[in-house]
């Protein structure tokens, strides 16, 4: 059972390697925008939820 998972984990490693490192950064800067964009608009449609409720004077 060691083997098989030592295998996949090397098959990982190498496959990450020669899909991940000619890119450098670059796949980090893209999720870490990603996240960072998506956190923003989550919580300007969360203001404007919040604000809706209050208006219309329901339970938030």
């Amino acid at each position: 059972m060691t083997k098989i998972w030592y295998g996949i984990g090397h098959f990982m490693q190498t496959l990450f390697d020669w899909v991940l490192t000619p890119f450098g950064w670059t796949p980090v800067v893209i999720f870490s925008l990603v996240l960072t964009f998506g956190g923003v608009y989550w919580l300007m449609l969360q203001a404007r939820y919040t604000r809706t409720a209050k208006q219309k004077g329901e339970h938030i």
